[in-house]
């Protein structure tokens, strides 16, 4: 078996044990996303449940980062997010970080910014890489791969990053280091695994079945950053 067909497999085998984690399910082969950008025409999809609510975790006393504030949404504008993506077709952006793909709904996508070694500041969590000036704002740097799948983070993984883009969530100040921009493509509700319960990882809606790539809750991932909360929350 070649060393590529053994990283997709790896990569396949850990996105399924996430969402698995979330709710005992059986997932469909998940296959590596096209390089190629698709401009899918939208059609009709069958509605999906909408997932249960998420409240957002306690603000936990002196991790505060020096940020601007971004307002969160409630229990019920979260669900109301998700609930749109579920019943009809959406854009998403794909972009991957050390070999894994993440999606964001474009109406969940904040801009895209060229990369540039952010200012770090002392006493932040290791996943946060510091600020990246932009104009007149400050933007808070998350080192995704460290991130997401910290338990995959090793030296060696930390010294072949090659971050190129910062990828922003929302109306926050907060960016997702970024090593390649993917493609842009038309997903369907019923090409998703959705999660179906409040689970530990909030971040995560779901499963995009035959790209083999993580889809990301903008909103929940928002207000785990906004707290200095890390992936490991709940676990």
């Amino acid at each position: 078996m070649s060393q590529h067909s053994t990283s997709d497999r790896a990569m396949r085998e850990y996105l399924s044990a996430l969402l698995e984690e979330e709710q005992p399910s059986q997932l469909d082969t998940l296959t590596r996303a096209p390089l190629e950008r698709l401009l899918a025409t939208p059609q009709e999809a069958p509605a999906e449940p909408a997932p249960a609510p998420v409240e957002p975790a306690p603000d936990p006393v002196g991790t505060a980062l020096p940020y601007v504030k971004t307002a969160l949404p409630d229990a019920e504008e979260l669900k109301t997010d998700m609930d749109e993506f579920q019943q009809e077709p959406f854009q998403a952006l794909f972009f991957r970080v050390a070999g894994l793909n993440l999606a964001v709904p474009l109406k969940s996508l904040g801009g895209i910014h060229n990369w540039e070694t952010p200012k770090p500041l002392f006493g932040r969590p290791p996943w946060y890489l510091g600020i990246m000036p932009h104009r007149t704002e400050q933007l808070n740097v998350v080192d995704s791969a460290r991130w997401v799948m910290p338990e995959k983070y090793t030296d060696e993984l930390a010294a072949n990053l090659d971050y190129q883009y910062l990828v922003m969530l929302g109306e926050s100040h907060w960016g997702l280091a970024c090593e390649e921009l993917v493609t842009t493509t038309a997903l369907h509700p019923n090409e998703v695994q959705w999660r179906t319960s409040a689970g530990k990882r909030p971040w995560l809606a779901g499963i995009v079945k035959d790209k083999m790539c993580a889809l990301l809750n903008v909103n929940e991932l928002i207000a785990l950053l906004e707290q200095g909360l890390d992936n490991s929350v709940g676990s």
